[in-house]
């Protein structure tokens, strides 16, 4: 089974996406590659990475959910926001994984074994730190806190080539109702606070969906946050798992606003003030 695709997105960066569609980015420099994410640890992701660099590789997770640090046993050294270490110890079981990704790709998992899966991480993580710099050679990552979707959220920026990845921090759809989670208040906090770092990027990088959305998406959200804590929200019903929840913004059968907006946000009523 092919586990993984990629596409080539900059000079420096590749996309690799795995079978339940959550995208990893490998950044190599002129010393150091760095794999951003590893998805949910069906395949083997180091082996297969290793077949696209031969620059010594480490890790850095955005945060501690299961579809971005379900492959981190394979890794050396791997780096994680110490506000997740306790997540990511739940998140990431092997129960975890295996329930999101039959839930993602039902068809595939029934076509998978134990084997398929990579072991759950038992040696730990180093600290990722808000502004911390990771030097590849001639390509700088730097680390940029946003908590919110979890309490160790963060973002990466690339300067050189301009782009900075989201990921699950700020996309058209945020989940910011689970474990670990901050309020709808927090959050909108926190992305005031990358604000601040507009000027330093031109395209904005996701982990699920579409590769790319434009930098208007962290206004749109700062929109949406005001209207749910102002009681504007629509507060469509939202069912994800066995999770009874609410959307911010009524959607079509596409997941698009029927108002024209970008960003919505799928939060709980009882978690909006902190």
């Amino acid at each position: 089974m092919n586990f993984f695709t990629t596409d080539r997105i900059t000079e420096s960066t590749t996309q690799i996406r795995d079978i339940t569609g959550v995208f990893s980015y490998l950044v190599e420099g002129n010393q150091k590659a760095c794999l951003i994410d590893c998805g949910t640890g069906t395949g083997d992701i180091k082996q297969f990475v290793e077949s696209l660099t031969n620059l010594p590789i480490f890790l850095v997770l955005t945060h501690g959910h299961c579809d971005h640090a379900g492959g981190a046993a394979y890794f050396d050294d791997v780096y994680l926001s110490e506000a997740d270490w306790d997540l990511v110890e739940y998140h990431a079981s092997m129960d975890i994984k295996t329930d999101y990704v039959n839930y993602c790709s039902p068809d595939i998992y029934k076509k998978l074994t134990g084997d398929d899966f990579c072991p759950v991480r038992t040696n730990g993580y180093k600290p990722l730190q808000n502004g911390q710099i990771f030097d590849l050679g001639g390509i700088k990552l730097e680390a940029v806190a946003v908590p919110g979707h979890t309490q160790g959220m963060t973002c990466i920026l690339n300067e050189k080539e301009r782009w900075i990845l989201f990921g699950d921090a700020c996309n058209p759809s945020v989940f910011l109702w689970g474990e670990g989670s901050l309020s709808v208040e927090e959050y909108r906090e926190s992305l005031c606070n990358l604000k601040k770092y507009e000027e330093r990027y031109d395209t904005v990088l996701m982990s699920h969906g579409t590769t790319e959305v434009g930098k208007k998406v962290l206004d749109g959200m700062i929109s949406v946050c005001d209207d749910i804590i102002c009681g504007r929200a629509d507060a469509q019903p939202f069912q994800f798992m066995e999770h009874s929840l609410k959307l911010a913004k009524v959607v079509n059968e596409q997941g698009e606003r029927i108002d024209g907006g970008l960003g919505n946000i799928v939060y709980r009523p009882e978690k909006i003030f902190r």
